[in-house]
């Protein structure tokens, strides 16, 4: 029923697009055209992309939309010049091809958005495993777009979770897995035991797979790379090989996070530059001193280098913190685990206390981002005396220049530890691709 759903939206949303595009430019295309020709191209490339198959993360149906609607583009182009007499303009497919996507993904994000918060054509599913992984899987399927799970219950000898029990039915042991599940006719089934005996995993395996359409399993590889995972299988020795890649070693992905990074920055900054000249007249008029903060921040290869910051905070502000902390415990236990004062903060002015709450304080680290110190996304830009704190992840994060948001930003904010935004940070370096950037830009969690 999904599947048939997302074909019916995605060809009303290519013929939108063919409509719209015959407005920009008065080309003697067919209604034949537009309403079978064209969406039967591009419907077949996006189910070659495998967007109608399986429930997958939202970020992955990004990515196959892109390359699904490029490819049908370039074989639109060489049927009208192989197979037609139309005097088409370049601009043309340019345009049509922006417009096609920006139609597709608004009409995917509409109606996965729809169906996510209506509760509409969830997929009943048992998990087996009732420890961290699992609170960690469902927190992903609660926030990604791309699943609509229904939690039907739980098979754990021992649960260690303290929340699943308290919020999920536990249907027994994993012994009586292959009986429960032939019992309720469940078909998909994900197991998320890591530390599961290799043994005893493959007895399970061999007990489920018979009786769903569905077996996932979570291997013990948390905190591995894991972007353009490869999975190779050496069948005659029983073998699964999984191949990565590190992107961010190779130089034509440094040249497209660049050309990125400088496009969106230029195009944003003359945007926004009326909201900098009235941020720095409001810093000004609230406090004395520079409107500037610039601090000295770990960068790329672990070089220094100046960040640009608006003020939000006074003059004397090390003095500050220090006798705020001396007088108050728990501020400085707090300060203590999360390098940061969470709620109130007596060193932040009142104009630097709305710039923070909304991060305009970060806006002129667009210079830096023009300079090359920095880029739209990364790591957080850590102090130079952080470096003990960060320790054996320091070489990775430093593979990266820093960036004015990242990949703990969207994905926990204020509520995760100086130690977790350091793992975070390694991870978003060891997995980037151009996708996790675009939806940390949109501050969605991928």
């Amino acid at each position: 029923m999904t599947p048939l759903l997302f074909v019916c939206t995605d060809y009303l949303a290519i013929v939108l697009t063919g409509q719209l595009s015959t407005v920009f430019y008065d080309l003697p295309i067919h209604k034949a055209y537009i309403f079978l020709w064209l969406p039967l191209t591009f419907l077949l490339f996006l189910a070659q992309s495998k967007i109608y198959s399986t429930m997958q993360p939202f970020i992955y149906t990004v990515r196959s939309i892109f390359y699904g609607v490029s490819f049908a583009v370039v074989a639109c182009v060489v049927a009208i010049y192989f197979f037609t007499s139309w005097q088409v303009p370049r601009p043309f497919f340019l345009l049509f091809w922006l417009l096609m996507l920006l139609v597709l993904y608004s009409e995917r994000l509409l109606v996965s958005i729809y169906l996510k918060h209506r509760h509409h054509l969830y997929e009943d599913v048992i998990l087996i495993g009732a420890g961290k992984t699992a609170e960690r899987t469902l927190h992903f399927f609660k926030d990604d777009l791309g699943y609509r799970y229904n939690i039907v219950g739980f098979l754990d000898d021992n649960p260690i979770s303290e929340q699943i029990p308290g919020q999920y039915k536990m249907l027994g042991n994993v012994d009586e897995a292959e009986t429960i599940i032939k019992n309720t006719a469940i078909q998909t089934v994900i197991i998320t035991a890591p530390g599961m005996e290799r043994a005893k995993m493959q007895n399970l395996i061999t007990k489920v797979q018979p009786h769903v359409r569905n077996l996932s399993y979570v291997p013990d590889l948390i905190g591995t790379p894991m972007a353009d995972v490869e999975a190779q299988s050496l069948f005659s020795e029983e073998i699964l090989m999984l191949h990565m890649k590190n992107n961010l070693a190779l130089r034509r992905n440094r040249i497209y996070k660049r050309f990125f990074d400088l496009v969106l920055t230029l195009i944003g900054g003359i945007a926004i530059s009326p909201i900098l000249v009235c941020l720095a007249i409001c810093i000004k008029l609230d406090t004395k001193g520079s409107v500037f903060y610039n601090a000295d921040r770990i960068g790329k290869d672990g070089k220094n280098f100046k960040c640009y910051k608006f003020r939000s905070m006074h003059v004397n502000a090390d003095e500050i913190l220090q006798d705020y902390l001396k007088e108050n415990p728990e501020a400085a236990a707090e300060w203590k685990e999360y390098a940061k004062l969470r709620d109130y903060d007596p060193r932040v002015t009142k104009a630097g206390t709305w710039m923070r709450k909304y991060s305009l304080d970060e806006l002129p680290q667009i210079f830096n981002v023009i300079k090359g110190d920095m880029s739209l996304v990364g790591p957080r830009p850590y102090l130079p005396r952080e470096k003990e704190d960060i320790g054996e992840e320091l070489s990775t994060i430093t593979m990266s220049v820093p960036g004015i948001t990242g990949y703990w930003q969207v994905s926990g904010r204020n509520d995760v530890s100086f130690q977790e935004r350091v793992t975070m940070d390694a991870w978003y370096v060891r997995n980037w691709s151009v996708w996790l950037d675009i939806f940390a830009l949109m501050g969605l969690p991928a």
